[in-house]
């Protein structure tokens, strides 16, 4: 069998290893992934960063074990035994993610793992992250509510999160957060940074507009559909209409993003360099070995 052959082989089945050894903690993120709709890019995530793996792959391409990436694997195996044993699936789904990424480097090697950079930094946007803000979401936008009715001299009172006018009461729930628009937008304009910019002061922007402008957006958003609510007494924006007025409203403040980025792409300029391939070198196999070893007991406590 050729060396690269067995590489991939290598690489595949150590994946797969901890995919199992590690199944409690994945079954438990793709849970996440399933009922939370804020996390359902998680499934896409891995398929994006195979899919930037493959168009970046060199023809002939040649791998060499990196031995440096044992740390990696040691670390996220420490990692997702410690998060286990405390009971912080956090921990356990940045350790699969890091796990994953640590394995591909330890089999291909360094050079690999510097060009496929992004692809493999990438698989932490599946982790589901940021649920943590919602409520403090929640307070920004019942208070964003509440000031601008009194601005406009119209009676409102706060009761928590709920929201007392003279037409009707208005809650601000956790889906009125805009969590799901907020991560949805993080991941895509990460993405879309990688893709399209070179400088890196344009991605920081980019990434950081992502950040700021859902936010932003799901304020005007909850604060329009209340005085909807006020003036239409109660029969405007309180049903469906609702959902689809807040879709079509992070629809456009989505294609906007999209297109200023596309604007500022820098596809013509000059890619920024990367390392050569590595010297042909046969596999170590016992390296491959000891890591497997890792992530097993990883996955014993």
């Amino acid at each position: 069998m050729q060396a690269r052959h067995l590489s991939l082989l290598g690489a595949g089945g150590l994946v797969l290893l901890l995919l199992f050894a590690w199944r409690e903690g994945l079954l438990h993120m793709i849970n996440v992934w399933r009922i939370s709709p804020a996390y359902m890019h998680g499934f896409l995530v891995p398929i994006v960063s195979a899919g930037l793996i493959y168009d970046g792959w060199r023809k002939g391409e040649v791998f060499a074990t990196w031995p440096l990436a044992l740390v990696g694997v040691g670390g996220t195996s420490a990692l997702y035994a410690l998060a286990t044993v405390t009971d912080i699936q956090l921990g356990q789904h940045i350790a699969i993610a890091g796990g994953i990424a640590s394995l591909l480097a330890l089999v291909f090697g360094k050079a690999f793992a510097i060009r496929h950079r992004f692809a493999l930094a990438f698989l932490f946007c599946a982790v589901p992250v940021g649920e943590e803000i919602t409520p403090f979401l929640q307070e920004i936008t019942a208070g964003a509510i509440i000031g601008t009715l009194h601005v406009l001299d119209i009676t409102a009172i706060r009761q928590g999160l709920m929201i007392r006018t003279e037409p009707g009461d208005f809650l601000v729930a956790e889906a009125c957060a805009g969590l799901r628009f907020l991560v949805g937008m993080v991941v895509s304009g990460i993405l879309f940074a990688h893709l399209l910019l070179r400088t890196r002061w344009k991605q920081l922007v980019l990434i950081g507009a992502c950040f700021i402008v859902p936010v932003i957006a799901n304020l005007i958003r909850a604060v329009s559909v209340v005085l909807i609510g006020v003036s239409s007494d109660m029969s405007l924006a309180t049903g469906f209409d609702h959902l689809v007025y807040g879709w079509g409203l992070f629809a456009l403040i989505f294609a906007a993003l999209f297109i200023a980025a596309l604007k500022a792409s820098e596809t013509g300029a000059p890619v920024r360099s990367s390392p050569p391939m590595a010297q042909i070198e046969a596999p170590r196999p016992m390296i491959w070995l000891a890591a497997g070893g890792m992530i097993i007991l990883g996955g014993l406590f």
